[in-house]
């Protein structure tokens, strides 16, 4: 009987005669059944874990997790334009972004909007809200001064750029609000490029000079061209009082200080917004010889200057279009924060020009 009774238990194991399918063809399928279910669980389980999609819930937050995802790859889907280009814009308040580049050839990915003053606030807020939700780790330090914000992030300590271009171990990412005195707030947001090869350690500073006694003092590393750039934009804070000279026929005044290669540098009236508005500007033009050597003037001028401004001016630099001679300008802009000063460096063609302003 027992004898039988495990022959019983040993026929009812196997599969029935009936069936068409090999033993281990059903143990496959289980097999394959259960690895299913497994695969399944941690695909839903990754779903879950993935903060940034249950948080973005509007398209601001969309279009700023793409341009921080493409920061990480150097832009390279916006550069080839692969990939469409998303703004920073929200409930009819525009704020359109380009591609640009530092002066030191890092990409940068930037907005730039110019709207009324009540709409501006309710832009900063919702966009550092959503840059807060989708970089919970980063420090933002935030500086306010009344309705003017500046907003730079990054991994924590992250140091504020000093405007010559990112370096690694400086915050990525900048987002600012100047309000105008004509009604309206300039809105500005900028990330750097997280992976671009030209992101170094800034170079150690120059060994100081040895000069001596009977010679001019001198800042030490400082040649004559950046010393006379040096006076001019110290000069901004006496309306261009101490580098003028006798005014001319057509109304400028003739600068004491001039810059190497420069045709003419001059001090003359400027009108910003109407005619009521006006300041004061040093004005050189360079005329080089072919369009590159207009572009390294371009790009010198910059690099210089981003090492005399202080760092909590603003700086973009945009493609523009010359309303009286219809010529592609490419424009550098550096904004002292409130606006009574200001820095334009514009190249076209083999012309070159550097405005310093004070405005009244």
């Amino acid at each position: 009987m027992l004898s039988a009774g495990r022959h019983a238990s040993s026929v009812a194991d196997k599969p029935s005669s009936a069936s068409t399918s090999p033993g281990w063809v059903w143990l496959f399928n289980y097999a394959m059944r259960k690895t299913i279910a497994q695969v399944l669980s941690i695909f839903f389980f990754l779903l879950l874990s993935i903060p940034v999609f249950a948080q973005c819930n509007d398209q601001l937050c969309r279009n700023l997790h793409d341009i921080l995802d493409e920061a990480v790859t150097d832009f390279r889907g916006y550069r080839a334009n692969m990939i469409a280009r998303p703004d920073v814009s929200i409930d009819g308040t525009a704020v359109p972004c380009q591609m640009s580049v530092w002066a030191n050839n890092v990409s940068m990915y930037i907005c730039y909007g110019k709207v009324p003053n009540p709409d501006s606030q309710k832009w900063y807020a919702r966009t550092l809200q959503a840059l807060r939700d989708l970089k919970p780790a980063w420090h933002f330090q935030i500086s306010s001064s009344g309705e003017d914000h500046y907003v730079d992030a990054g991994p924590a300590d992250c140091e504020i750029p000093p405007n010559e271009g990112p370096h690694r171990g400086q915050c990525p990412l900048h987002l600012q609000t100047m309000k105008q005195g004509d009604g309206t707030t300039k809105l500005y947001l900028w990330m750097n490029s997280l992976s671009s090869p030209y992101l170094l350690k800034p170079p150690p500073p120059p060994a100081p000079k040895t000069v001596s006694p009977a010679a001019p003092a001198a800042t030490a590393g400082c040649d004559d061209f950046c010393q006379n750039l040096k006076r001019a934009f110290e000069a901004r804070t006496s309306t261009f009082k101490d580098i003028r000279s006798a005014k001319a026929s057509d109304g400028t005044t003739a600068a004491t200080v001039r810059l190497a290669g420069s045709k003419a540098c001059t001090v003359n009236g400027a009108s910003k917004y109407h005619a009521n508005d006006l300041g004061t500007q040093f004005v050189c033009y360079w005329r080089e010889t072919s369009g590159s050597a207009a572009e390294t003037r371009f790009r010198d001028l910059i690099s210089r200057l981003q090492v005399l401004i202080p760092s909590n001016w603003s700086t973009h630099q945009e493609n523009e279009l010359d309303d009286s001679a219809g010529a592609d300008i490419t424009a550098w802009y550096a904004i002292e924060p409130g606006g009574k000063h200001d820095v334009r460096v514009y190249v076209s063609a083999e012309s070159v020009g550097l405005h310093i302003t004070a405005w009244n």
